[in-house]
C-alpha cells in the first residue's frame, strides 16, 4: 500500500546518493595536497579558528533561513569543542533562550540507541546480528512464514526486510494501536507480498518497533530502560529521556515549529495536543521518540568515536555498527544536494546498523551518520572517526513535506559544510561544493506551500456543507483494500449536520471543498491536508479514497 505521505515525515530520513562531479580549482594558498577522491585539504587552521568558524557559520545560517532555534555539538580530536545553543526555544520570544541543555526531539537517531543496545547484548554474547528475531522474540509473526523464520536481527538493523519504505506507519501515527507490542503483534496481519526475503535496502521504521520488542523480551525491561541503565547512566547522560513526557522540568523541553517557503508556523508545545504531537501522547516509540540535550548529544559521539570503550568489552561490536550492510542506490544530485562528494570506482555506500550513511562520503574521509525527523524538530550529524569528528546539528523546526527540496536539505548542507571546516577542507572548495548543493535541484514553486497552513485560507468555500443525501451514502464502515485487519476499521458517522471520520485516536469532520470529488479530514497534522476521495457519488455505494489507498465498504 502507497505510505500516506505524511508518514514519510514522522521519524523518516531522505534517501539518497550517487557519483560526484569533479572538484573546483581552488585558489587557497594553504593547500597542500590532494586525497585519492580528488578533494585538496589544507592545513594550519587552529581549533580556534575552527571553532570561531563554525559558530559563525551557524549563525549566519540561522539569519538567512527559518531556523528559531538551534543546537551544536562538534566533537574533534576526541574533545569536544562545542556544545551550545543558538536561538530560541519558542519562536516570536528572546526570553526562551536555547542552550546546551534543552532537550529536542532528536526522532529517527533514536535507532542508534536501539541498534546501542542490540550491540550491547552481542558483546555480553546473549544474542549475535545473525541470529533469528524469532530465535529471541517468540511470538514475532509475519504472514511470510519463511521470512518470519529466518530474518535476523542484522537484516532489521541494516533496514533488509520484507518491510516497505515506511510501510505500515500509519498506525502509529494515527494511534491505531495503545502501545508498541500491540503494533508488532498485528504485524501477522500485514501483507510483506511486495518483498522477499532480504530484498535490499528500504527503510522502516516497523523494524526498529520490532527490535525494541527483542529488547524488551530478551532484558525483561523497557526498551529505554535496558538503554538507560547499560549506555546512559555509566556516560553520564542524564539530559536523555525516552519521550518529552518524562522530562522532569517541561521548561527544559523545546517547542517545534513548522516552516515552508521561509515561513514559520507555531511555536508549539510537545505537552498539549497539536499538530506536531502523534497520538498516544507523544510515548515511547522504539523508532523516534527520544528527546536530549547537545551536551548528551556531544558525550554519545565520544561514545561512538571511542568504539565504546568502558561499556563494551570489544570495540569490534561498535565496528559491526559502522560497517556497511545494505547497499544504497546512488544519484549524483543526491549526493551533492546533501554537502557529500563520492566517487563510486571500487567505492561503495551502505546502511550500518542503525545508521543511515556508511562511506567515504565527506571531503574523501570515512564516514558514517544518522539522522533523525520528527514533525517539529530535525537532527543531522556526521562522524569521521579517523579524525576523532563528530557534528550533530539539531533544530526545532521542521520543513513541511510541499517545501521546496532546497529548503528540506539545509540541515544536511549545514553538517557537510561544518565537517569541512574542522576537516581543513580550502574555503573555496568548501563554498564551492555546499552552492552546488542546491544547483541541480528544482526551484521553489510559487503558492507550494499548503495555503491552508501557510496562508490562512479555509480547506473549502466558506459556509459549504456536505448534502445530507450524500452523508447518507457516506455513512459506514470501511477497511482498507489491503492489510485491513491490520489498519484497522473507518467509521464513517454523522454528528448533528456534520459528517465524521473516525480512525484510530482520531475523530474529526470532513470538510467540503471546491470539488466535490474530494473532502477533507480535518486533522491537523505536520501542516499537511489530508483529503479523502470519494468515487462513485452518483451511485448508490460511493467509495474513498484514504491517501490514495481504496477503502472498502463493509457495514
Amino acid at each position: 500500500m502507497r505510505a500516506l505521505y505524511i508518514v514519510g515525515f514522522l521519524f523518516a530520513v531522505v534517501t539518497l546518493w550517487a557519483v560526484t562531479t569533479s572538484p573546483p580549482q581552488s585558489n587557497d594558498s594553504h593547500v597542500t595536497i590532494t586525497t585519492g577522491q580528488g578533494t585538496p585539504t589544507q592545513t594550519n587552521r587552529s581549533v580556534a579558528e575552527k571553532r570561531a568558524m563554525a559558530i559563525a557559520f551557524v549563525e549566519k545560517q540561522m539569519q538567512e533561513h527559518p531556523i528559531p532555534g538551534l543546537s551544536l555539538s562538534v566533537v574533534y580530536k576526541n574533545e569536544t569543542v562545542i556544545a551550545q545553543g543558538f536561538g530560541t526555544k519558542q519562536f516570536g520570544k528572546t526570553n526562551t533562550p536555547v542552550t546546551a541543555s534543552t532537550l529536542f526531539q532528536i526522532g529517527s537517531y533514536t535507532k542508534t540507541f536501539i541498534a546501542l543496545g542490540i550491540a550491547k547484548l552481542v558483546d555480553e554474547g546473549v544474542m549475535q546480528w545473525t541470529d533469528s528475531v524469532k530465535q529471541h522474540l517468540p511470538w514475532f509473526e509475519l504472514i511470510d512464514k519463511y521470512a518470519e523464520k529466518y530474518t535476523t536481527i542484522g537484516d532489521l538493523l541494516a533496514m533488509n526486510s520484507v518491510f516497505g519504505s515506511h510501510e505500515g506507519d500509519q498506525v502509529w501515527a494515527f494511534g491505531v494501536y495503545s502501545t508498541e507490542k500491540e503494533l508488532v503483534q498485528h504485524l501477522r496481519l500485514f501483507n510483506t507480498s511486495s518483498r522477499s526475503l532480504r530484498p535490499g535496502y528500504a527503510y522502516s521504521n516497523l523494524n526498529f518497533e520490532i527490535l525494541g520488542q527483542v529488547l524488551v523480551q530478551v532484558t525483561n525491561q523497557s526498551w529505554f530502560g535496558y538503554i538507560q541503565t547499560t549506555i546512559l547512566h555509566p556516560l553520564g547522560m542524564n539530559e536523555t529521556f525516552g519521550e518529552a513526557m518524562v522530562a522532569p522540568n517541561q521548561g527544559d523541553v523545546s517547542h517545534g515549529h513548522l516552516t515552508c517557503g521561509g515561513n514559520i508556523i507555531g511555536p508549539f508545545s510537545l505537552f498539549e495536543p497539536s499538530m506536531i504531537v502523534v497520538a498516544r501522547a507523544n510515548s515511547y516509540f522504539a523508532s523516534g521518540s527520544i528527546v536530549m540535550s547537545t551536551s548528551d548529544l556531544a558525550k554519545l559521539s565520544h561514545f561512538l568515536l571511542d568504539k565504546g570503550h568502558g561499556i563494551f568489552r570489544s570495540p569490534k561490536t561498535i565496528e559491526d555498527m559502522t560497517t556497511g550492510h545494505s547497499v544504497l542506490t546512488l544519484s549524483k544530485v543526491a549526493v551533492e544536494s546533501h554537502g557529500f562528494t563520492f566517487n563510486a570506482d571500487g567505492n561503495v555506500v551502505a546502511a550500518g546498523y542503525g545508521l543511515d550513511v556508511v562511506g567515504n562520503v565527506m571531503f574523501g574521509h570515512d564516514y558514517y551518520e544518522k539522522g533523525g525527523d520528527t514533525m517539529g524538530f530535525k537532527l543531522r550529524n556526521g562522524f569521521v572517526p579517523s579524525e576523532g569528528l563528530a557534528v550533530t546539528v539539531t533544530t526545532n523546526v521542521e520543513y513541511s513535506e510541499l517545501a521546496p527540496t532546497a529548503e528540506r536539505l539545509v540541515l544536511e548542507r549545514m553538517r557537510s559544510y561544518l565537517l569541512g571546516i574542522f576537516l581543513d577542507v580550502p574555503l573555496p572548495y568548501l563554498d564551492a561544493t555546499h552552492l552546488r548543493a542546491t544547483a541541480h535541484l528544482p526551484p521553489p514553486v510559487p503558492g507550494r506551500c499548503d495555503p491552508h497552513y501557510f496562508g490562512g485560507q479555509p480547506w473549502g468555500p466558506p459556509g459549504a456543507s456536505i448534502p445530507a443525501i450524500v452523508q447518507d451514502k457516506l455513512v459506514g464502515t470501511y477497511v482498507m483494500a489491503e492489510s485491513p485487519a491490520y489498519y484497522g476499521n473507518f467509521t464513517v458517522f454523522k454528528n448533528e449536520s456534520s459528517l465524521v471520520l473516525r480512525w484510530g485516536a482520531y475523530s474529526k469532520p470532513l470538510v467540503p471543498t471546491a470539488d466535490p470529488a474530494t473532502v477533507v479530514w480535518a486533522v491537523e497534522l505536520s501542516a499537511v491536508t489530508l483529503p479523502v476521495g470519494v468515487e462513485g457519488m452518483n451511485t448508490s455505494s460511493p467509495t474513498l479514497l484514504f491517501g490514495g489507498a481504496p477503502l472498502v465498504r463493509i457495514a
